[in-house]
């Protein structure tokens, strides 16, 4: 990569006790060199920043945000999240920090251990909380108590897991959908997803598109976005202003964005296309940690369906066996050929499910069995 000249990009200062070799204190007397004057008329098209995707369902990419795309992403950000400057906030990225700053606001990193972290939300009770979907599944198991608004992305977020930190205590709990070349595309709080679901909709509500941001699906399913948080390009490719998610999409009738599953996750099943993404989240049922459905090979050329199912901690699972019963006989065509309850693999920074991890374990566990 052609690194700009580091030296010039403004002061540094060492914040805390310096060790050799740290930058001294900021003298605020020093010129401001290659730092931009206040109100200083700047090339909006001028690249920002390389941000790489997370690597979770394929290589990195290095995506390459300008300075427009890059504040038209904190505009956003900063009118949906809407931090006051008199309570402190929980959350470690740039969704958290830039406009919780911006306003003032007392940002607190979240700790590492999950019971360190439910105290540590006890004692600050903070306005907003950001964690990723596994942190508040531990936070949950640890016992922690949510104030505030909460919110969660980076992985998927049903309606159950959003309604446990409501019933946890959070005023309001919020599923972002975001993507490392689109920030924020849109959100939903946990009551109106609770209500999609209800209604037995199939696919993952996430939202309606937020200001600014267009999304259609093209011809195959795929959910298209564009807008003027869109990412520029991707490092040594030519530009492009629509992103290609990856994701299978619909829009409903009010135009909010429903998931229908990775185009990638795909399983062929006598001839059949089933995208889990429809039907995973009626497998969530109380009990239910989180769930996924597998294809694995047959040995005919087909694929089998398989249901594996992460109980939560103290479930009994011949209960759970028969709470699901219900909604696998209702998937119809899609109805997994076996269902085992295990651990999910997660994977990548964002610690999301690993479906390739997942169906090895699934298909270890049948082979086993003789299933």
């Amino acid at each position: 990569l052609a690194l700009p000249d580091l030296a010039e990009l403004g002061p540094v200062a060492t914040v805390g006790p310096r060790l050799p070799g740290c930058a001294p204190a900021l003298d605020l007397g020093a010129p401001r060199l290659g730092v931009p004057a206040p109100g200083a008329d700047l090339d909006g098209d001028a690249d920002a920043v390389i941000v790489f995707t997370s690597g979770t369902t394929s290589l990195p990419r290095a995506v390459v945000h300008t300075r427009a795309s890059l504040a038209a992403g904190m505009a956003t950000v900063s009118a949906l999240f809407d931090a006051r400057g008199d309570r402190p906030v929980l959350g470690g990225t740039f969704f958290v920090l830039v406009p919780s700053l911006a306003r003032g606001a007392a940002v607190a990193l979240p700790a590492g251990n999950s019971r360190v972290l439910a105290r540590q939300l006890e004692r600050l009770r903070p306005q907003d909380t950001y964690l990723t979907p596994p942190r508040l599944r531990d936070a949950l198991g640890a016992g922690a108590r949510f104030h505030g608004r909460v919110w969660t992305g980076s992985a998927p977020a049903g309606a159950w897991l959003l309604e446990r930190v409501r019933a946890a205590g959070a005023a309001e709990a919020w599923g972002v959908y975001a993507l490392t070349e689109l920030f924020p595309a849109a959100a939903v709080e946990a009551r109106e997803k609770s209500a999609f679901e209800a209604a037995g909709e199939p696919g993952d509500l996430v939202g309606a598109p937020l200001p600014g941001v267009r999304a259609e699906p093209d011809g195959s399913g795929q959910l298209l976005l564009s807008g003027p948080a869109a990412r520029h390009r991707y490092l040594g490719e030519e530009p492009d202003p629509w992103v290609r998610t990856g994701d299978r999409a619909r829009l409903d009738g009010a135009g909010r964005i429903v998931l229908e599953g990775r185009s990638k996750d795909m399983v062929l099943r006598r001839a059949e296309n089933i995208y889990p993404g429809l039907y995973e989240p009626a497998l969530h049922v109380p009990g239910v940690e989180l769930a996924v459905l597998v294809g694995i090979p047959a040995g005919d050329g087909d694929e089998r369906l398989v249901a594996v199912v992460q109980p939560r901690r103290g479930t009994d699972e011949q209960a759970l066996r028969a709470a699901l019963s219900e909604p696998v006989r209702r998937m119809g065509t899609a109805r997994p050929d076996a269902l085992l309850l295990a651990r999910i693999p997660l994977s990548g920074r964002s610690r999301k499910p690993d479906r390739a991890a997942t169906a090895a374990l699934a298909a270890r566990r049948l082979e086993v069995s003789g299933r």
